[in-house]
């Protein structure tokens, strides 16, 4: 009897310890990565393959954790589909960016001799005798068709007809025409150039020097990369072929004419015949080069990087704001942070003892300062537009953004448009095309003529980036708000 109270006694006892550690795990256990009715459902609704429980002492805490398995496991089949997808667009559009964005700046530069005949080039005669028939200098009309460029061929008369100018003014508006940018290159050939030849081989005072009759014009500050490279050395072909001529044929039948042989020195500086090459506006200084192309690039991402820094503040600020306020704060906080930034920009140069005075003086590091102020704003507006919106659509594109937006701003900018394809004027529209311009004549002293439309141009894209970010501002805004709800919609518990 008492054997039989005890075995009931007994099975009583485990029947409870069973009862209290079920509620216990229907309480405390917890499951990690499933969604099954048991552990052992969720456990096997895992695609990543098995899972293990933890126990964490007597207070009751059990987790079901993702464990990592093989590559090639079964259970990664969806996994690698998604690698394999997302390696062959990544490629694709890689691809498709090098080949097209990276064209764009390779071809400023493809073929340029193909594009020489657009740099037109100045061929002034002022030269005229009444002592030879023919003078020295009348085969040069026929020879520049020869060489490379547009040659524009004019003797005295024609060219005081065609600039009305006095026979003393040529010289001078020569020098104007080439300082203006009407032409690249000029030849100015001197009046009395055949007559002091002769006066030279017939025992006149001096010895004739070709370099005080024939001179050659150019602004290699234009373009510090190109004219000295490869505009200039058209004008140093004709030299060569004009040389020539006079050695071998010109010189050689003056000499049969004359009554007396001349003096084997005198001769002799006859065939030494060369051009006198003036550099206008000379580009004096390799240290220039980063203010006006490479530095260029740091100062668009300049205004990147505020973007970047003042995000989160901006994100703080606008759960505050009202819309309206969001947009003066904004606009406020860039235009008055690339103040500063350009000041700091500017410093550099002046650091590095860059000469701001040959243009507009002592203001001339005022008038550098401003400037690089008014590109900021044009190219960080546009970068604040972009970039706000790409964020929103797809922050993975963001790196896309910034090559465009460099190389569609450099590729006409560093190079002249005169040896580019007609493709390339749409950088007359580009901000640092237009900041390139006016840099080169605060430290150059180029030409001013074209300030106006250059000022006028970056003012242009300060008020159309301005007047689009109330349009971004609102659809970024909405489309979180869209996210906002949707996100919050899911969390909530259904019935």
């Amino acid at each position: 009897m008492a054997s039989a109270d005890e075995e009931a006694l007994n099975r009583a006892y485990t029947e409870g310890v069973s009862e209290c550690m079920n509620k216990v795990v229907n309480k405390d256990l917890h499951v990690v990565g499933g969604s099954g009715s048991s552990t052992a459902e969720s456990a096997a609704e895992y695609d990543g393959g098995a899972a293990v429980v933890e126990a964490k002492g007597q207070e009751g805490s059990a987790a079901l954790q993702r464990m990592k398995t093989r590559f090639f496991s079964p259970k990664l089949k969806q996994h690698r589909r998604k690698i394999i997808w997302t390696f062959v667009f990544t490629n694709v559009l890689l691809g498709a960016c090098v080949l097209s964005l990276l064209s764009i700046y390779w071809g400023a530069t493809y073929k340029r001799e193909h594009y020489m005949f657009k740099v037109n080039v100045l061929t002034v005669i002022q030269d005229e005798s009444e002592l030879v028939g023919t003078t020295m200098s009348a085969a040069i009309a026929t020879l520049v068709a020869g060489v490379p460029c547009t040659w524009h061929v004019f003797n005295a008369s024609e060219f005081r007809e065609k600039y009305k100018v006095s026979s003393d003014q040529i010289d001078q508006k020569v020098l104007d025409l080439i300082y203006g940018e009407k032409y690249w290159m000029a030849l100015n050939v001197k009046k009395n150039a055949t007559n002091a030849l002769y006066d030279s081989l017939t025992g006149g005072p001096t010895a004739f020097n070709s370099t005080n009759y024939f001179e050659a014009i150019y602004e290699s500050g234009r373009d510090p990369t190109s004219v000295q490279t490869a505009i200039v050395p058209n004008m140093r072909s004709l030299e060569e072929v004009y040389r020539a001529y006079f050695v071998d044929q010109y010189l050689p039948s003056l000499l049969g004419n004359l009554t007396e042989t001349p003096s084997p020195d005198r001769i002799i500086a006859a065939l030494n015949l060369n051009f006198e090459y003036l550099d206008y506006r000379p580009f004096y200084d390799a240290l220039l080069l980063a203010p006006l192309q490479v530095g260029l690039i740091y100062c668009l991402l300049l205004t990147f990087f505020q973007l970047s820094l003042f995000a989160p503040l901006h994100a703080e600020i606008a759960k505050v704001v009202k819309p309206r306020h969001m947009l003066f704060y904004r606009i406020g906080i860039s235009w008055l942070t690339y103040f500063f930034l350009s000041l700091f920009f500017c410093t550099i140069s002046a650091i590095f003892q860059v000469n701001f005075t040959k243009a507009f003086g002592r203001a001339g590091f005022i008038v550098y300062w401003m400037s690089t102020w008014l590109l900021m704003m044009a190219l960080g507006g546009a970068n604040e537009n972009a970039i706000s919106l790409i964020l929103t659509v797809g922050p993975q594109y963001l790196g896309f953004w910034l090559m465009t937006w460099i190389i569609l701003n450099i590729s006409p900018s560093f190079y002249p448009l005169v040896l580019n394809n007609q493709f390339y004027r749409y950088g007359y529209a580009m901000p640092i095309h237009n900041g390139v311009d006016i840099f080169k004549v605060i430290f150059l002293d180029l030409s001013k003529h074209n300030m106006g439309r250059n000022y006028g141009i970056l003012v242009a894209w300060v008020a159309l980036n301005t007047a689009l970010l109330p349009f971004v501002l609102s659809f970024v805004g909405k489309t979180m708000q869209k996210r906002a709800a949707a996100a919050a919609a899911a969390q909530k518990p259904t019935n």
